[in-house]
């Protein structure tokens, strides 16, 4: 049993810090809240076991969303603004 506590504190360690790594732009573009994730990763992998849990659901979830490529915005789109640093 020990072991398995230790096997979840280490993936549960990675998929954290994988998750913390990402930048805010996957996690926009995946429509998820990173703050929620995170926390969430963080309070159920000091459980041990039920971190696994928490690492599935954010590998299953989350983790396909972020990987799948983003078409490029319309111009007709009313939430996109022009970028003032570029000239038109």
């Amino acid at each position: 049993m020990t072991a398995l506590v230790v096997i979840s504190y280490i993936v549960n360690a990675a998929v954290f810090v994988y998750a913390f790594t990402r930048p805010s732009s996957a996690w926009l573009a995946a429509d998820r809240n990173r703050s929620f994730w995170l926390v969430l990763l963080a309070i159920l992998g000091l459980m041990g076991v039920l971190g696994i849990a928490a690492d599935v659901a954010f590998l299953v979830g989350v983790l396909p969303r972020m990987l799948v490529p983003a078409d490029p915005p319309s111009p007709e789109d009313p939430k996109v603004r022009a970028n003032p640093f570029t000239k038109n």
